[in-house]
């Protein structure tokens, strides 16, 4: 193969099988790409070592020495191809298009194998990711569809794996319908249960709150008595419309009826509110068996009122005795159409006769200063004159006597002595006399019966004595005296 034009050069050659230095008389060129070898090497290892070069034996046949042309090699790419050897066939294209960069053929068929590698590779990891999630169904179709991409080798392990998905399947489904089964038993008791808690705690609800109220009835303790009576009392106010309003009123109605049998005779105005607990229509008996025990424990309080309040009113306790007698008003007002609401208009009059006796104890200090002041003004004008002695009657003239008149008061009805010198009466004369009272005089009538009657004499006219301020005060004495008599009269009734 060598030449004499030398085309090739073997100086200092080395085999690119061995490595080794070449003889000149041992060199053997390749056809294609011109790379010296030993011809033994060249025999032995079937062909060229450059990758690029297409002058080897790529069926690998140890009898065959000569180069194979692309042609051939581009057929043998198609053919691995076709029996699924898709990585092979991308080496020999590989080495093709080292040779050849333009290749068009060997593109295409790279372009080829590639495009089968990478379905191939989808189909693989859906199908391990299918198995990896336990869709086992999935899995195995994706692994039917791999079995096309693959060679014979390759096809016999996935076929094991798509017979053990196959085993694996009827007792996951066997699996599957006992979850699904026990599944379904989880949610009818979960359902079950919820109906449960909502028929306990929504429909019997009412019942419940009731029951739990009920179990705590005590029919002797008071203050528990007043407890549940409040209790079932807010029930009714949140179920207005509870389908056991009836037992409800019905366990107030015996409940108030213990409580008031209990307290009664302590407390009446809380029995009294208790009492309008109960039905007097459902339970009329009850009721009015009730209602006397608080009428009597209430007049028994009442009489206890006007005893005190006739006791503050002897001692002149005039304000206290009223606030007994409101307090008996107040007490009455509870009564409504009974017999302590007959009493109303006795205390209502109890109380304006108080009211006055309130407002006459003020006007009788101002009476007794003014009476204080007059006298000591009559004492520095006449030391010698008493007020205390001095009268004031307004009456009817009855009988003229032997010192003067006989005068009937209009306001005592009494009969008095008036003696005068200078003034003179008709027998029926209406009269205003001022004078002094002194003493009593001896009178016999016309059937000498002898009287003794208090004796007046009149004072002289003020135009005689010429003492008119003397008179004015006197008079003014009088008149506040008389006032002051009234009131005492006044303040001295009895309520």
């Amino acid at each position: 193969m060598q030449s004499d034009n030398e085309k090739y050069s073997i100086q200092d050659a080395v085999c690119q099988h061995c490595l080794k230095l070449i003889e000149k008389e041992e060199a053997f060129f390749c056809p294609s790409c011109g790379t010296v070898y030993h011809s033994h090497c060249w025999e032995k290892e079937h062909g060229c070592a450059v990758i690029s070069c297409s002058h080897k034996n790529i069926l690998l046949n140890p009898s065959y020495t000569s180069a194979v042309p692309v042609r051939e090699l581009l057929v043998h790419t198609e053919y691995l191809i076709n029996i699924r050897k898709y990585n092979e066939a991308l080496n020999e294209c590989t080495r093709i298009l080292n040779a050849d960069r333009d290749n068009i053929e060997a593109k295409v068929l790279y372009n080829r194998a590639v495009s089968m590698i990478n379905i191939k590779m989808r189909i693989y990891e859906s199908a391990e990711d299918a198995f990896a999630k336990k869709e086992y169904k999935a899995s195995a179709m994706f692994y039917n569809d791999y079995i096309k991409y693959c060679d014979d080798e390759e096809s016999e392990f996935i076929n094991t794996k798509i017979k053990y998905i196959g085993e694996l399947l009827p007792a996951l489904q066997r699996k599957k319908y006992l979850l699904n089964a026990l599944y379904s038993v989880i949610i009818v008791i979960i359902f079950l249960s919820a109906g449960f808690l909502a028929y306990r705690f929504l429909y019997l609800k009412e019942e419940i709150e009731y029951a739990e109220i009920e179990r705590d009835d005590n029919l002797t303790n008071t203050r528990l008595l007043e407890t549940q009576i409040g209790r079932y009392e807010k029930f009714l106010m949140k179920y207005p419309e509870s389908r056991v309003k009836d037992r409800v009123n019905e366990k107030i109605s015996r409940l108030s009826e213990n409580l008031v049998k209990a307290i009664y005779a302590d407390d009446w105005r809380v029995s009294l509110n208790y009492l309008k607990k109960i039905s007097a229509k459902e339970n009329p008996k009850t009721y009015n068996d009730l209602f006397k025990l608080i009428l009597s424990s209430a007049s028994g309080e009442l009489e206890s009122l006007k005893q005190n309040a006739k006791k503050l009113n002897t001692l002149k306790n005039f304000n206290e005795a009223r606030n007994q007698v409101e307090k008996a008003l107040a007490l009455v007002e509870n009564f409504n159409n009974s017999e302590l609401d007959k009493q109303r208009q006795q205390l209502l009059d109890e109380k304006n006769l108080l009211n006055k006796k309130i407002s006459y104890a003020v006007k009788i200090k101002d009476i007794d200063r003014e009476i204080s002041e007059k006298t000591d003004e009559l004492k520095k004008i006449d030391p010698a004159v008493n007020a205390n002695d001095i009268m004031q009657i307004e009456g009817k003239v009855l009988k003229k006597i032997g010192i003067g008149y006989i005068v009937k008061s209009f306001s005592d009805k009494k009969l008095y002595a008036v003696v005068t010198r200078k003034q003179e009466y008709e027998v029926g004369e209406e009269v205003l006399i001022t004078g002094y009272g002194k003493g009593k005089t001896q009178i016999s009538d016309d059937a000498d019966n002898t009287m003794l009657l208090p004796t007046i004499y009149i004072m002289q006219d003020k135009s005689i004595l010429g003492e008119s301020d003397k008179n004015t005060i006197l008079q003014r004495l009088n008149y506040l005296k008389n006032q002051k008599e009234k009131i005492d009269s006044l303040l001295k009734i009895g309520i």
